[in-house]
């Protein structure tokens, strides 16, 4: 690929990495509460759902290259309207929704029980299954070897994955604090449920006046 398609790439993994989520919100608990051991067993056991996740991707976009130019044409604008939909998911939806006290309330305890747990949080977000397949597929346009080239961008999901994620472990406190903060003010911007609690304290207030 060209030096301008693989800056796209790499530039919107970093963002979609770098995000607050609660891939991030875990990893960077077990960092803090837990220690070096834990830091470690939790940013592999990230880093290896996620490319997991970034595989069965990569099997389902290497499939479409068999597919006719019409159709194909017509996959790639679908993903198009999936990736604008998944930024908006992103932004409507609150990143942590557990978010831990700082205390020993973490399920891992053990290096493999971190390890576990970090993997199927990662591997096991359906978004992120979505987003690599809108994302990569459209790259296939029949000039090149997808194999090669979804190899390659396995690669370099692998080599992001782990900077992200040492970067928010090494950084557990800032990364906790952005997720609990982004977490409350997406549910304080909701108007339905707002408007919800609003109108309950106007009745009751009525309700009162009236007795």
């Amino acid at each position: 690929m060209s030096a301008q398609v693989w800056l796209v790439f790499c530039t919107a993994c970093v963002i979609l990495f770098a995000l607050p989520s609660p891939i991030s919100f875990k990893v960077a608990s077990y960092a803090a509460i837990r220690g070096k051991r834990a830091f470690v067993a939790s940013v592999v056991g990230a880093t290896l759902g996620i490319v997991t996740t970034v595989t069965a991707a990569s099997v389902v976009v290497a499939g479409s290259e068999f597919l006719p130019s019409t159709v194909l044409d017509i996959i790639q604008w679908a993903g198009t309207g999936w990736l604008m939909l998944f930024s908006l998911w992103t932004l409507a939806t609150p990143a942590a929704r557990e978010s831990n006290a700082d205390n020993d309330n973490l399920r891992g305890k053990t290096f493999g029980t971190i390890f576990t747990d970090c993997f199927v949080i990662a591997a096991l977000r359906l978004r992120y299954f979505g987003f690599f397949i809108a994302f990569l597929v459209q790259f296939v346009n029949g000039t090149r070897n997808v194999i090669e080239m979804v190899l390659q961008m396995q690669a370099a999901v692998l080599l992001l994955t782990v900077v992200c994620l040492i970067f928010q472990a090494s950084f557990s406190r800032l990364t906790i604090t952005s997720v609990r903060r982004m977490s409350v003010t997406k549910k304080l911007r909701n108007p339905k449920r707002t408007h919800f609690i609003a109108g309950r304290a106007v009745t009751a207030g009525y309700r009162r006046i009236a007795a």
